[in-house]
């Protein structure tokens, strides 16, 4: 059993913080890994649990990261306390920071201005070692050319690819394009190139606090009762999950199990 990870519902969340995911992610790049990782919060961990393709790539992701602040209150039921919220976008942001490692950056995903927008601001402010960004077409997941895009990120030289798609999506063109890649590491990180340029905002401390980000960060085109019944469908089974790990504990399960 790996013992790197713990559970909620029917899925397995790494146990890790940002220092740890950083360094986690170095290593694999360094040993030549092709794998890919999910950055994860309660809407994913409860379409895991209801939809078993998504829960198997889940589990053949080289980590998921606990995303969301809900996801720290799982670590802590299950008494671990050295996890903390692990954020996609400031994952991006301290990994592209650091150009001193030598990693090499491909940006995949949002709109061609997005991408030249972060491009700019990172090449400029950090000299961050961006290789390579492509915009692909707004389509389905069978509609996508893999085998185009996997030779434009290979000869590009990158050591990450960084997708800019909402999960699941983004998970499932994570597990698509890996193996046609060359030792490269694909990280979702949702809307983590806009989130950096400051077009979504990080909620005051009591916001995040109370797991509240996903109502802070809007309804953007939804109608409300659509948004709220979304929100609702999305995070009240997560709130089942939770209650259920006190009760698997006092059972006898370990947090891996």
């Amino acid at each position: 059993m790996d013992k790197n990870r713990f559970r909620i519902g029917k899925t397995y969340i790494s146990c890790t913080n940002i220092p740890d995911a950083k360094r986690r992610i170095a290593e694999a790049v360094k040993e030549g890994r092709n794998t890919y990782i999910c950055v994860s919060n309660p809407r994913t961990v409860t379409y895991a649990t209801k939809h078993k393709d998504y829960r198997e790539v889940m589990a053949k992701s080289f980590m998921n990261l606990p995303d969301a602040e809900p996801m720290q209150w799982a670590a802590k039921l299950w008494g671990l306390k050295e996890v903390k919220r692990t954020m996609g976008p400031m994952v991006f942001k301290e990994m592209l920071s650091e150009p001193e490692t030598g990693l090499k950056h491909f940006l995949l995903g949002d709109t061609d201005e997005t991408l030249e927008k972060i491009t700019k601001k990172f090449t400029e402010e950090v000299n961050a070692n961006i290789v390579g960004t492509f915009s692909p077409p707004f389509c389905s997941l069978e509609e996508y050319d893999y085998e185009g895009m996997a030779k434009m990120i290979n000869e590009s030289g990158a050591d990450l690819v960084w997708i800019s798609m909402r999960a699941p999506k983004q998970d499932f063109f994570a597990q698509r394009i890996s193996p046609l890649l060359d030792h490269k590491m694909c990280i979702g990180v949702g809307a983590a190139f806009r989130f950096n340029l400051g077009e979504y905002k990080m909620a005051n401390p009591i916001i995040k606090k109370l797991g509240l980000m996903g109502l802070f960060w809007g309804k953007k085109s939804q109608s409300w009762p659509a948004f709220i019944w979304g929100y609702l469908n999305d995070n009240v089974p997560y709130l089942f999950f939770l209650a259920a790990i006190p009760f698997r504990r006092l059972f006898g399960k370990k947090y891996y199990e």
